[in-house]
């Protein structure tokens, strides 16, 4: 998926293809045709099954609720005084959050390729996305894809790096303020 959305940022940005005479016109069976081959060849759906089932293994296995509850002190404090109880709590945890989750999560992965379909085929012809799925079949197309995801995380890295502790501290900062906002609208509950 983000191989789909950074090439649709890509594809926004060549002011050859904005100009196409076929922006928001009906779609074609042959654009659709070639639009569902050119998100195929982006997003093969295998690959995206697998990446997706690797998301959901990793979420069952209390990863994505440890990472989330990471951030609270007494969580650390909690997981030192018996970590085998800990551990078994948390996997308990990501299995419930992977079953409640997961079958949403794949829906939308479906959604998110059909609507991309749609996208490509209402706003290319069919001859710009052989054009388009052309270019991905060649060497530096190729070569864009294969690299795409890894240069897309290595871009989530520096951006959170750079700005994380200064979002987290910047909502530190905030929430004596918040607190007070939320006493104000129910005094009781807000301790």
């Amino acid at each position: 998926m983000k191989t789909l959305i950074v090439s649709l940022a890509l594809l926004a940005a060549s002011p050859v293809l904005i100009a196409s005479p076929a922006a928001a016109q009906a779609a074609s069976a042959d654009a659709v045709a070639a639009a569902t081959a050119l998100v195929d060849l982006q997003t093969p759906p295998a690959q995206s099954r697998a990446a997706l089932d690797r998301q959901l293994k990793e979420m069952r296995s209390g990863a994505a609720v440890r990472a989330m509850l990471s951030q609270n002190p007494g969580f650390k404090a909690e997981a030192a005084k018996n970590q085998p109880a800990f551990n078994s709590t948390m996997a308990r945890m990501g299995v419930i959050q992977a079953d409640a989750i997961g079958p949403i999560m794949s829906e939308m992965q479906k959604a998110s390729r059909t609507v991309a379909i749609d996208t490509f085929a209402k706003n290319f012809t069919a001859a710009e996305l052989q054009q388009i799925a052309a270019f991905y079949r060649s060497p530096v197309g190729s070569k864009m894809l294969a690299q795409q995801g890894a240069m897309g995380q290595d871009i989530a890295r520096q951006v959170q790096t750079r700005f994380g502790p200064r979002m987290e501290a910047a909502q530190k900062a905030i929430a004596p303020k918040m607190q007070a906002e939320l006493q104000k609208l129910a005094p009781a509950k807000a301790k």
